[in-house]
This record gives structure tokens, sequence and C-alpha cells, in this order.
């Protein structure tokens, strides 16, 4: 009786484990499918790797140098960026019997799960890549026969252009004093004119390249022709400048006392979209190859011991685009200076710029096709478009890191919403 219950007793143990071991199989093979079919979520992280390392420091340092580590660290703040993550890459490598440290700035693709971000960081991040590693050697090399310093902008080592992979390794000019102005306070006028003379000399040497060549630069690196409008759409890009404008109306309202600012703002919104076409429109003789994208925080600049800006970087060049010099220096006046300090310097801002671009087109064996007078008419033309970029950055400029939106985390169905709330603030 009892061999009986006992055998019994092992049966059913046997069935039970038999049971138990198809089940723990069975969760086996379902966690096996689930870690193939669900692919960890992608970061921009992830999207550098040691592959990308290794091809950066050999571009810097030469085929010699073997990597020993790196680590990924963030140094930026939230609303310091917006097509892009900016982070930095830490390296340790061995090179010529000794051990070395040196690092990175990379600019990844973002990974928002707004789709409509996705198009546009792939443009973006072609038309800077391009810029950096085409366009600048070939305006370098125009500068160096003329006898004038290279294009003050940091050194481009490595660039992946994998759609929503993409990731742009510069170099890292915080070891050489290099920082962001505090963009609450406005420029005064001795970083201004740092940064005049360099875009002066930037527009210059486009200038001179296609003086050199029948071929139009925008023709044979096609990036150049990529913008706003043509990549976001038309009905997207008039609704997000139409949003732009009211919105600025609505602050305005809300301060009080600027009645016909608010019903001029009202009126124009509708029409914003063209005007900002037609404010970028070429026309000849003015036309350059333009930053696209120069205010406070695409600038770096490097100090004296009293404190005062000695050099300077222009950064970000990922909206650049041919078109009128006066729409650059219209973007960098009415998004990077206080009211009173660009009203009362404008004359001197305007002749430091027509002056670097007059001087570095005369070494390239050329004169400029236009006199300053005619720079200042075509300045005011181009207001309108520099207080339409106002509006877009000024908001940002005020703006703590708590009050900026988070585009990290919301998806298409999301962004009406979250438009409607940042305006609240």
């Amino acid at each position: 009786m009892c061999d009986k219950q006992a055998e019994k007793a092992v049966n059913g143990r046997q069935a039970e484990n038999t049971v138990n071991g198809r089940q723990a199989e069975e969760a086996v093979d379902v966690k096996q499918v689930k870690e193939v079919t669900e692919a960890p979520q992608k970061t921009y992280r992830n999207l550098i790797t040691e592959s990308h390392v290794k091809q950066a420091l050999k571009a810097q340092q030469g085929s010699s140098a073997q990597l020993l580590s790196w680590t990924v660290t963030d140094f930026t703040n939230k609303g310091d960026n917006y097509a892009c993550v900016v982070t930095s890459v830490d390296v340790c490598y061995h090179k010529e019997g000794n051990d070395r440290k040196t690092s990175f700035v990379v600019k990844c693709n973002p990974c928002r799960a707004l789709s409509i971000f996705n198009e546009f960081s792939t443009a973006v991040f072609q038309k800077e890549a391009g810029y950096y590693l085409e366009l600048l050697p070939l305006f370098n090399a125009q500068l160096s026969r003329g006898g004038c310093e290279p294009i003050r902008a940091p050194h481009c080592y490595f660039a992946h252009l994998t759609e929503q992979e993409e990731v742009i390794f510069l170099g890292d000019l915080r070891p050489e004093g290099f920082k962001m102005f505090d963009r609450m306070k406005g420029m005064d006028k001795a970083h201004a004119v740092l940064v005049l003379k360099e875009l002066g000399k930037l527009h210059a040497a486009s200038i001179l390249c296609q003086k050199e060549t029948s071929v139009v630069l925008e023709e044979k690196y096609t990036y150049i022709k990529k913008d706003f409008q043509s990549i976001i759409g038309d009905v997207d890009f008039k609704k997000m400048l139409t949003s732009e404008v009211e919105n600025s109306a609505e602050i305005a309202e809300r301060i009080g006392g600027y009645k016909k600012v608010v019903d001029w703002l009202k009126d124009f919104a509708p029409s914003s979209s063209d005007v900002f076409l037609e404010q970028i429109k070429k026309s000849p003789p003015f036309d350059v190859l333009c930053h696209g994208d120069c205010w406070n925080n695409n600038i770096l600049f490097k100090y004296d011991e009293t404190g005062v800006p000695v050099d300077v970087r222009l950064l970000d060049f990922q909206i650049s685009r041919k078109a009128s010099p006066a729409t650059d220096l219209n973007y960098f006046m009415y998004t990077s200076f206080n009211g009173p300090e660009r009203k009362d310097n404008l004359e001197t801002f305007l002749n430091v710029y027509y002056e670097s671009l007059r001087e570095v087109l005369e070494a390239g064996g050329t004169k400029a096709e236009f006199t300053s007078q005619e720079l200042r008419e075509e300045y005011h033309k181009k207001n309108l478009f520099g207080l339409i970029m106002g509006m877009m950055v000024v908001p940002v400029v005020v703006s703590q890191a708590a009050e900026v939106m988070d585009l990290d985390d919301i998806t298409d169905g999301d962004i009406e919403t979250l438009v409607k709330e940042q305006r609240e603030r």
C-alpha cells in the first residue's frame, strides 16, 4: 500500500516537474523572442560607438594613437540645444610610450519620438557635416591663398550620417578657455565686434569661392538648399511661423501698453511665412553663404585675465543657406542684444562687418560689389527677417531650464497641447 502510494507520489512529482519544465522552457522561449523582437531603446548615448571614438581619435592624434578607454560626459543644460543633443566624450589613449587624455564635443541625433523631427534632424546633420568637412576646408584654402587667417570654428574629426543615428565629433574648445556668453545678459560691443568680423570673413570667403567656379555652390553641394520650409513642408512651416507670431502678440497683450504692436502682430501672423520666404531669397549682389543661425548659443568666446573677450569661435552650421548677408546680420542683432545696445551701436556694428568683408575680398583679388551705404539699406530691408527670428528665439533666450518645452518624451499627438501649455507659461 505504502509502495503504491510512494510510486503514485513519485509519478505525480515527475508529471509536475514535466509540466513545470515545459512552462519554464516556454518562459525562456518567450523571453528569448522578446529579447530578439524588442531592441533596446535608442538614445543619443548609445549612438556613440567605440568605432566612432577610434576614428575620431585617429583623425586627431594620428594612426599611432591606441584607444585605452572612453566615457560619455554630459555638460550642456536643458534649453541650450534643440535640433540635436550636445555631449562630450573623454578619451584615454596611448601614444609614443605615454598614456594621454583628450576630449571631443559630440553632436548626436536627439532620438525623439516626434516624427516631425526625424526628417529635420537628418537634413540638419547633413548640412552641418557638409559645412565642416567640405565647405570650411574650401573657404579656408581660399583665405590662405589671400594671406588671411582661417575661419574661427571648431575642427570636425568624424561624422556618421546613417539616418536617425547621426553623430558629429568636434574638437573640444573648453580646455582652450572658450565658453558661451550668458544669454540672459545680452551681448555688448566688445563681444559683438569679434562676431561681426568673423561673419564678414565667412561671407567674403563664400563670395571668393563662388567667383572661382562657374558651378553654383548650392548646385554642387545640394544640402545647402535644404531649409525650414523645404524640410517640414509648406503647411507645417506656415503653422509654425503663424503660431510664433501669435504667441508674441499674446505676450505683448499680457504685458499691456502695446495695443498697436498687438494689432500689427495679429494682422501680420497669417502672412509671416510668405514674408519669411521672401526675405531669404537671394538678391544679387547680396548673395553669400550665410551662417544661418548666428545667435548667442552658437558662439563661444575666450577671455583675457581681465575678462575682456579676445577670441571667438562660430558653431552650429545646421541651417546655413545662400541668402543676403543682411539676414545673418539681422538674426544676430535681433536675438543676441538688448535694444539700446543694438540701436546705439548699429552704425559701428555695420561698419565693422563691412570692413572685414572688404579687406578679405581685396586680399583675394576682388572688390565688394556693394558699398557700405548699400549694405545699410539692405540691412533695413531685411529687418522683418530679424523680427521673425527674434520672435522665435527670444522666448528661448529668456527661459529658465524648468520652463523649456521638453521634446524628448512627446509624440505627434501631444504637440498641440504642449505648445498651448508653453504659451501659457
